[in-house]
C-alpha cells in the first residue's frame, strides 16, 4: 500500500511517498484495519520525525508511515466483532506491546490502511465528515485530558497559551461550552486568528505580538485565573497570573521524568536528561504562588474520545481545520506536501489533515 513515510530519523524532507507493507502480523481479536479516508498531522510528528522520541517510543523498522489520527472505515473487523466491515471509525493508534510483541512498525496514519487496537476506536459521528473527524483525535483528547487534570470547573476563569492551534482550538470550546467557565482568556497573532478565537468563544483575545500577558495579569490579584493551560511553552510566566490554590498544566517544552514513568518510558538515560517534577523550577514558581505545576502526555482513552464525539454530534465543540490537501496530488501545495509544510510550521489555524479518499 502506498504511505507517506520516512527511512531514517531526519528533517521534514524526509518524508516520501512510497510502498510499506499492508497490515499484517497483529492479534485480530485486539485490533482492526481501517481504510484510511482522512489523517491529520500534528506537532508530534515533526518530534517523532526528527528522531527526538526515539529514547521513548523508538520506531521499530523502517520505512516509517507517519501520523497518528485517523478516520475511515473499518476494513478487517476484528474476530470478537465488537466493530463491522464498513462501520465508520475514527481514533489515535497505539502501538501495542500487551503481548510482548509490537504493533507493526508501519502503522502511521498517513497510509491507504492502517492498524488500530479495538480499545481505542470509537464511531465517527454521522454530523461530521471524515475530514473533520480526523483533526480530533489527539488534539481533542489532549485539550480534554488536561483541562481535567487542571480541576476546571463552572464558574472558573482559565488562561489558554496558543488559541489558534489545534489543541488551543478544542481547548477554548471546551473550557467555555462543556467545562463552563465564565472567563476564558487566550493569546493569538491580530486579525483572522484573533476572530476565530472569539467565535469559538474565548471571551479576551490577547494579541500576542502587541501585549503580554505577564503585564497584563500579574499584578493585580483579582485579575488572576484559577487555571492556566500552556501550549506554548509559557508555563513559567503563567505561575505569575496563576491564583493561589489554582493549577497550572502544560504539554509543551520538556516532559518531567515523572510523566515519562506514567506513560511507560523507562530508559535509564531519560534519568540523565530529565528532571523530576519537583527539581523544575515552573514547579517551583508556582508552588511560591501556592500554585500546583504538571507536565501531562496524552494517554489512550476511548472514554474520552467517546465523550467527545458526543460533543460533536451534539454541536457542542466543532472541528477547526486549517485546510483539506489531496494524498493523490503531486503538486507540493495541493498535495500531502502542504499539510506537513503548513503545520511544522506552527502557523496552522486548527488542523492540516491529508484526505486520502
Amino acid at each position: 500500500m502506498k504511505a507517506i513515510a520516512f527511512a531514517k530519523y531526519g528533517k521534514p524532507a524526509m518524508l516520501k511517498k512510497t510502498e510499506v507493507p499492508y497490515p499484517h502480523g497483529f492479534d485480530a481479536s485486539k485490533n482492526v484495519v481501517i481504510k484510511v479516508h482522512a489523517s491529520s498531522v500534528n506537532p508530534v510528528d515533526k518530534i517523532l520525525l526528527s528522531g527526538d522520541l526515539k529514547m521513548v517510543s523508538p520506531v521499530a523498522k523502517f520505512p516509517h508511515a507517519i501520523s497518528y489520527d485517523v478516520a475511515g472505515v473499518v476494513e478487517e473487523a476484528d474476530s470478537n466483532g465488537v466493530f463491522s466491515v464498513g462501520q465508520p471509525v475514527f481514533t489515535r493508534v497505539w502501538g501495542d506491546e500487551s503481548d510482548g510483541k509490537k504493533t507493526p512498525s508501519y502503522r502511521g496514519t498517513t497510509a491507504e490502511f492502517c492498524v488500530a487496537r479495538i480499545t481505542d476506536v470509537v464511531p465517527k459521528p454521522d454530523s461530521i465528515s471524515f475530514e473533520e473527524a480526523a483533526s480530533i483525535p489527539l488534539a481533542g483528547m489532549t485539550a480534554f485530558q488536561a483541562l481535567k487534570k487542571s480541576g476546571l470547573k463552572e464558574g472558573d476563569s482559565i488562561f489558554i497559551s496558543g488559541g489558534a492551534g489545534g489543541v488551543g482550538t478544542i481547548a477554548i470550546q471546551l473550557a467555555k461550552h462543556v467545562f463552563k467557565a465564565h472567563l476564558v482568556v487566550t493569546t493569538a497573532s491580530k486579525g483572522e486568528k484573533m476572530d476565530m478565537c472569539k467565535e469559538l468563544g474565548a471571551d479576551v483575545v490577547i494579541d500576542y505580538n502587541a501585549q503580554n500577558f505577564v503585564e497584563l495579569y500579574s499584578n493585580d490579584d483579582g485579575k488572576k485565573f484559577d487555571v492556566c493551560f500552556d501550549t506554548t511553552d509559557e508555563s513559567l510566566d503563567m505561575t505569575k497570573v496563576v491564583k493561589p490554590g489554582g493549577s497550572v498544566v502544560t504539554i509543551a517544552g520538556t516532559p518531567t521524568l515523572d510523566e515519562i514513568r506514567r506513560i511507560g518510558g523507562t530508559a535509564w538515560i531519560l534519568k540523565l536528561v530529565l528532571k523530576r517534577k519537583e527539581k523544575r523550577k515552573e514547579y517551583k514558581a508556582a508552588l511560591a504562588n501556592k500554585a500546583s505545576w504538571t507536565y501531562l502526555f496524552l494517554s489512550p482513552s476511548a472514554e474520552d474520545l467517546t465523550e467527545l464525539a458526543n460533543h460533536l454530534a451534539k454541536g457542542t465543540i466543532k472541528p477547526v481545520l486549517d485546510g483539506v490537501w489531496d494524498f493523490h496530488s503531486e503538486d507540493e501545495q495541493a498535495g500531502w506536501q502542504g499539510a506537513f509544510t503548513r503545520s511544522f510550521s506552527g502557523r496552522a489555524k486548527g488542523k492540516c489533515v491529508v484526505k486520502m479518499e
